[in-house]
C-alpha cells in the first residue's frame, strides 16, 4: 500500500496499468491540507455533500444546503461546515469526535469539483469541525451545468417508511436523471490517510442509470482519473449510499445496497462509451419530498457524456 491508497483502489490501478502515472499525478494532487483556492472555493459555495457512516456500518450521501460561508475554512487543515439541527437524520447518528466524513464541494455553475476527507475535531447541535486528512481536485467530466433558480426553505420532514425497493415514482427519477452521489468507505484502523470515507459524483446523459428491477440498478463507468476512489472503497466494502437530486423540486431518494464490479466484456458492451459497469442490489429505500430548499435550472449537459444507444 502507498500513504494514499489501499489495496483496494490499487488493485484496479495496477489493472489498468495507470500505477506509475499516478504515483506521478498524486505527488503534486493530494495535500493534507487545503490550498488557498479550494478554501475560497468551499467558502463560495451554497451546497456541499456529505459522506457518512451511520450506527449500523452504512454509508450516506448527504446535500446540505446554506448561504455562502456555511462551510468556512479558518485554517488549511480545518473545514468546518453548519448542518444545522441533525437529531433523527440517520445519517448522522454516529457522528462523534474522531469520526471519518467525506466532503464534495461541486460547483455545478461552472464544473468545478474538489474532494476532501478528514476526522471530525469538534462538533455541536449545528455544526461539525472536520480536520483535512486528504484534500484533492477532480476534473469536470460527465457534470451537467446547472445555475441556482431559486432559494426557499426545505419542506418539514415528515416521517418515512423504510422500503426495500424502488417505487415507480422513485424509478421515474433516476430514468430521468443525469446525476447522483455515492458514498463508500474503508475503514481498517490503520489510521492510513487512504482509510476513510468518499462521496463522489456520477453523470452522463440521462438514462444512463439502468433499471434492472425495482432492487436492481447498473451504472457504467466511463474513462476518468484512473484513482479509482468509489470502486477500491467498493472492492473492499461493497455497502454503499446513494442520493438522487430531483434539482426541480428540492426531492431526496436515498437508498443502500451493495454494490458488484462488472467487468465482463459483453456485459459492459451493452453501455456505450463503459469501461466497467457497477451494479447495485438496493436496499433500506427513502424518499423526502421537498427536502432541499434549493432548485436549479438546467443549462446544458456535459459535451463528454458518451451517446446512449
Amino acid at each position: 500500500m502507498t500513504k494514499h491508497f489501499h489495496e483496494g483502489e490499487l488493485r484496479l490501478q495496477n489493472h489498468v496499468g495507470a500505477r506509475k502515472q499516478i504515483d506521478v499525478m498524486t505527488e503534486h494532487l493530494m495535500k493534507d491540507f487545503m490550498p488557498e483556492q479550494h478554501r475560497e472555493f468551499f467558502e463560495g459555495l451554497e451546497y456541499i455533500f456529505l459522506g457518512t457512516v451511520d450506527k449500523s456500518g452504512l454509508p450516506h450521501s448527504v446535500v446540505l444546503t446554506g448561504p455562502p460561508k456555511f462551510a468556512s475554512s479558518p485554517d488549511p487543515k480545518i473545514l468546518i461546515v453548519q448542518t444545522g439541527p441533525r437529531a433523527g437524520n440517520p445519517a448522522f447518528n454516529a457522528l462523534a469526535i474522531g469520526q471519518p466524513v467525506g466532503v464534495l464541494g461541486l460547483d455545478l455553475s461552472n464544473r468545478r469539483r474538489n474532494r476532501m476527507h478528514g476526522r471530525i475535531t469538534a462538533l455541536d447541535e449545528a455544526s461539525i469541525s472536520i480536520s483535512v486528512v486528504q484534500s484533492y481536485g477532480n476534473c469536470p467530466k460527465y457534470i451537467s451545468l446547472r445555475e441556482i433558480s431559486e432559494r426557499g426553505s426545505p419542506a418539514a420532514e415528515t416521517p418515512v417508511a423504510r422500503r426495500d425497493k424502488l417505487s415507480a415514482v422513485d424509478i421515474a427519477l433516476i430514468k430521468a436523471s443525469d446525476t447522483f452521489f455515492i458514498a463508500s468507505y474503508v475503514r481498517d484502523g490503520s489510521g492510513a490517510p487512504y482509510e476513510g470515507v468518499d462521496v463522489n459524483h456520477r453523470g452522463g446523459a440521462p438514462g444512463f442509470v439502468r433499471i434492472d428491477s425495482p432492487s436492481q440498478i447498473t451504472v457504467p463507468d466511463y474513462k476518468g482519473n484512473n484513482l479509482f476512489n468509489t470502486f477500491g472503497n467498493l472492492l473492499l466494502n461493497p455497502d454503499t449510499g446513494v442520493l438522487f437530486l430531483d434539482f426541480t423540486t428540492g426531492d431526496q431518494l436515498h437508498f443502500h445496497g451493495r454494490a458488484v464490479l462488472i467487468e465482463d466484456a459483453d456485459q459492459v458492451a451493452r453501455f456505450p462509451g463503459a469501461l466497467r459497469l457497477l451494479q447495485i442490489r438496493i436496499a433500506h429505500v427513502r424518499r423526502i419530498n421537498g427536502a432541499t430548499c434549493l432548485r436549479w435550472r438546467f443549462i446544458e449537459s456535459s459535451p463528454v457524456n458518451p451517446v446512449l444507444a
